[in-house]
């Protein structure tokens, strides 16, 4: 069985369950051919000050499902100020936990994940155990990050030093490795999974009014004002639909306001947040789903909506790009709002002819948990073997 530690600030607590879950999915997954410790950094914050502005308070450590997983704590200020200090400040803060980790699985690799803070953390860590890391890419850690000259600097550094660097879409490997310069023979796409259990197919009984629905932030970046003016295209052309947005974020008051101005305060539901079942409840209770973003480093709530047997209008946006086929779907490009509602009226009058069971059907086939393990256990494996033969395990810097 191989031996890792997993370092991320992406990953479920008491305050936080549903952070970073996906991680823990990817954990799980994949415990059956590798033991597995957790260092999961969490900002540092006094207890009163979490409690006054209702902030997450976590720290300590605990076994969570036979897994050791540790919330050490690292200093940040608010607003990104002297973000350039964090991945050091993590790595130091989460020294004593990491070692702990490593001890407990006897660690032969490392997974972090986000370049920016994850990677360049355990370059640090990982320089001084003697253990390779991989990192995972997700999309706005390259994107959001490279225009700022000293993250830059970090972000390369964790890269290059990378024994792979496994990206969740075909697009955002050949970004980074246009933009980082590494080898493209250390990228490997590896898709993001989704709960098999909470997301299957569900037969579904139209009642007339197309019914949309939209899962995610509410973010300049998922495009959902580009959405809500498309829709307003399709209703005056005469078509009835009705769009749930599911989800919260900085643009939702924006959103609202918007959507009263266009006067489809009937037309549209604002939901909140959703927990547990009821987000597949949404699903189930869709004709189609929609996905408006600028850009979208893989997109889980795609495949999640898709595995229901939903069939989709997207943007080319990143990972949509690898998921929809012309049996799932149409895309379009992104902030296009034209583009966008000729898609909605297109598929408002072809709902029928899509299979949802088949889409259902080949959104397991690529994205579920066993194919997604399977494929991280082959980077696992690869990059430990390679460590093994060089001899770099343990040959501390």
């Amino acid at each position: 069985m191989l031996r890792g530690v997993a370092l991320t600030k992406l990953y479920p607590n008491d305050d936080e369950p549903f952070r970073g879950i996906f991680v823990a999915e990817q954990v799980k997954d994949t415990s059956e051919s590798v033991r597995w410790a957790i260092v999961a950094p969490v900002p540092w914050v006094p207890r009163v000050v979490a409690r006054f502005f209702h902030k997450p308070y976590t720290r300590g450590q605990r076994l969570v499902d036979g897994v050791l997983v540790q919330w050490p704590r690292y200093p940040v200020l608010p607003r990104r100020i002297l973000y350039a200090t964090v991945p050091a400040a993590i790595a130091w803060s989460a020294s004593r936990a990491f070692a702990r980790a490593c001890a407990s699985v006897d660690a032969e690799f490392v997974h972090a994940h986000e370049l920016l803070t994850g990677g360049a953390a355990a370059r640090r860590l990982c320089s001084r155990a003697g253990l390779p890391y991989v990192v995972t890419v997700h999309g706005l850690d390259l994107y959001t990050n490279l225009n700022n000259p000293r993250w830059r600097a970090e972000i390369l550094q964790a890269a290059r030093s990378a024994s792979a660097i496994i990206c969740v879409s075909r697009r955002l490997a050949e970004d980074c490795i246009r933009e980082l310069g590494i080898d493209p023979a250390c990228v490997v796409v590896v898709p993001n999974t989704y709960d098999v259990r909470r997301f299957r197919f569900m037969e579904r009984t139209r009642i007339g009014q197309i019914r949309a629905v939209s899962v995610g932030r509410l973010a300049h970046e998922k495009g959902h004002d580009v959405l809500l003016r498309a829709l307003d295209t399709v209703l005056r052309a005469g078509v009835d639909m009705h769009l749930t947005l599911v989800g919260d974020g900085p643009q939702r008051a924006a959103l609202e306001s918007l959507v009263a101005e266009l006067g489809m305060q009937d037309a549209v539901t604002f939901t909140g947040v959703l927990l547990d079942d009821a987000v597949a409840d949404a699903m189930y209770s869709a004709d189609l789903f929609v996905l408006p973003s600028r850009s979208e480093g893989f997109g889980v709530a795609l495949i999640e909506a898709m595995a229901t047997g939903l069939p989709v209008v997207a943007t080319r946006s990143g990972g949509p790009d690898d998921i929809v086929s012309e049996e799932d779907g149409l895309l379009v490009d992104p902030d296009d709002a034209n583009a966008f509602a000729d898609a909605l009226m297109r598929m408002a009058g072809s709902l029928d002819t899509f299979d949802n069971r088949s889409i259902s059907k080949r959104t397991a086939e690529k994205y579920s948990p066993l194919v997604v393990a399977g494929l991280l256990v082959d980077v696992y494996e690869s990059v430990t073997a390679a460590a093994k033969s060089s001899g770099t395990i343990g040959a501390k810097a």
